[in-house]
């Protein structure tokens, strides 16, 4: 499969069943053969097998209240916490604090609407890459700032990516 960054994708029950509890990933799940979640995908800019799913939801205003407690709560604005925006005209929230490392190997599927692909317009991508990989740059100093223990989380995946090369 030709990984291309900006798509949305589906990730395999498979990773999830061997992450997800470990690492607090969201459960796959299907709906009157809708699957969620959908995952903004890209590659790591110095390991290029490792590549980097943020989830998107479509609870925008579930999200959208969360994000203003926090801010309420923290007094300024939760940087890295998620972004909001609107893809395929519906709203949607990139859950940056839930996102993982992975590999080819896990992916199921791209996510296509009426048979085509669809990707997320460049101006969002950049948003979105900016916010994932100053979190991405935190979790390589050993800080966590995801639900996800990236430090952790990207030594485990680095080890499998080895073992199956």
């Amino acid at each position: 499969m030709i990984i291309k960054e900006g798509t949305l994708y589906f990730i395999k029950d498979e990773f999830l069943d061997r992450y997800g509890e470990k690492y607090n990933l969201m459960d796959n799940k299907e709906k009157k053969g809708t699957k969620r979640p959908t995952y903004f995908c890209f590659r790591d800019n110095k390991e290029k097998q490792l590549l980097w799913f943020v989830p998107m939801s479509k609870q925008y205003e579930k999200y959208r209240n969360v994000y203003e407690e926090k801010k309420k709560n923290i007094g300024k604005e939760p940087n890295n916490f998620v972004f909001f925006n609107n893809v395929a005209g519906r709203n949607g929230v990139f859950l940056i604090q839930n996102m993982f490392p992975t590999f080819e190997n896990y992916i199921q599927e791209e996510y296509c609407r009426n048979g085509k692909t669809v990707k997320v317009a460049i101006p969002i991508q950049k948003e979105i890459l900016e916010k994932a990989r100053n979190t991405i740059a935190l979790a390589k100093k050993g800080i966590v700032a995801t639900y996800t223990n990236l430090p952790q989380f990207i030594k485990e995946i680095k080890s499998e990516i080895k073992r199956k090369s």
